[in-house]
């Protein structure tokens, strides 16, 4: 499986802190059926863009090193968990945040008090650079949680989504988990993610998350978000976009 976000570098943001707790998690990752992990540390500002990628770079390096000393299997891909604010709109230097070089880019919003038209002018921003957005975990974002109509709007325009396997093993609040199962269901999530940040909290135990996954979700749809989508991103391909339908709340 590839897990497409992982706060897995040491001592970049509120994940791993050293990197021992870093090495951990690789270990967690491979005993969960993990051989691919998109390292996703947060940016928030995107007025260093340089300094951040070169720590991150360092780090990754370091990182792939020890594990490729241990024979662990995994590989560790760039990327960045991007907060995205009225500062895109002066930002012409995106691209290097994106995933492995591709053209897909993680991003994230303020979890609260966002409009959707400024949501929807952020994301065109981003697509008028050449770039792909993928929303992070959208089940955490109040205005989502409670209004589906603009979740649909923009499953409606193409726009890709990352749930968290948390969510959807009811690991993050039944809001949550309402939102990630419905988009689970229908194929409007592309991926499914672990967003971890530690090994001992917020895991990257895929495996074991997915013991609590709700049972109806297709084997097309599971096989999709945990690798298939993640693997066009990777390898910078179209994702197709298949057995994708608008959400409904499920009555629970």
């Amino acid at each position: 499986m590839i897990d497409l976000h992982c706060h897995i570098l040491p001592g970049m943001d509120d994940g791993s802190k050293n990197m021992d707790t870093s090495v951990q998690m690789c270990r967690i990752a491979r005993q969960n059926g993990i051989k691919h992990i998109v390292c996703t540390p947060h940016i928030t500002t995107i007025g260093d863009i340089d300094g951040f990628v070169r720590v991150r770079n360092a780090k990754l390096r370091e990182l792939q090193d020890i594990i490729k000393q241990m024979d662990l299997g995994i590989t560790l891909y760039p990327g960045a968990e991007v907060y995205v604010d009225d500062d895109i709109f002066f930002s012409t230097d995106l691209r290097r945040l994106a995933i492995n070089g591709s053209r897909y880019i993680l991003v994230e919003f303020a979890f609260r008090n966002v409009s959707m038209k400024r949501i929807v002018n952020y994301l065109n921003t981003i697509i008028d650079m050449g770039l792909i957005p993928i929303v992070a975990h959208p089940e955490r974002y109040e205005y989502f949680q409670f209004d589906y109509d603009e979740v649909n709007m923009l499953i409606r325009n193409g726009v890709l989504f990352q749930i968290n396997a948390s969510s959807l093993a009811s690991l993050d609040g039944p809001q949550e988990f309402e939102l990630a199962y419905a988009m689970a269901f229908t194929g409007a999530a592309s991926f499914i993610a672990t967003d971890a940040h530690s090994s001992h909290y917020r895991m990257n135990d895929l495996l074991n998350m997915m013991n609590f996954f709700p049972p109806d979700i297709s084997q097309f749809n599971m096989q999709m978000m945990v690798h298939d989508a993640a693997k066009c991103v990777l390898t910078d391909k179209e994702i197709p976009i298949i057995n994708r339908s608008e959400i409904y709340k499920r009555g629970f």
